[in-house]
């Protein structure tokens, strides 16, 4: 897999109407606040989880497949037997740019999803936390770009 470069995180965040694979029925849980602050940020979030009927006031659907119209982008927090299939599902419904996330303590990448990525010809973003490249995120999401930074494993 390619280096994930600067521009392709801007050119994922670009894209305004994403698709949330994995959003929790949890107010408090990491993918529901990112959720929260996409919305904040301006972007049309579309809330993906099977076991949900709404998301935030929003329909949930259950298959990225079945939204229409398709969204731009495609952003997973799924647990690591779930992520294959939806690249996937990304993948027939036209999705071309995924970013998979899981959180450092419990991966971030299922190799097998970026193998389907990148045979289905998809631009992945992998590895990194979404809210370090969102404007106003907060100074926890800048302490860790900054540490990233010093590594020298911050994307350019």
């Amino acid at each position: 897999m390619a280096q994930v470069s600067r521009k392709r995180i801007d050119d994922f965040l670009q894209g305004k109407r994403i698709a949330f694979i994995g959003v929790s029925r949890g107010k408090n849980e990491y993918s529901r606040m990112l959720f929260r602050e996409l919305q904040k940020h301006g972007y049309q979030v579309v809330p993906v989880n099977p076991q949900a009927q709404e998301i935030e006031d929003q329909k949930c659907w259950a298959k990225v497949v079945d939204i229409d119209p398709t969204p731009d982008r495609a952003i997973i927090t799924l647990p690591v037997e779930l992520t294959e299939q939806a690249v996937l599902d990304c993948a027939a419904a036209g999705i071309k740019d995924i970013w998979l996330h899981r959180h450092v303590a419990g991966g971030v990448s299922d190799t097998r999803a970026i193998f389907r990525a990148e045979e289905k010809g998809l631009n992945l973003i992998t590895g990194f936390c979404m809210f370090m490249f969102l404007p106003r995120a907060g100074l926890v999401h800048k302490f860790h770009g900054a540490i990233m930074k010093f590594f020298g494993i911050y994307p350019r």
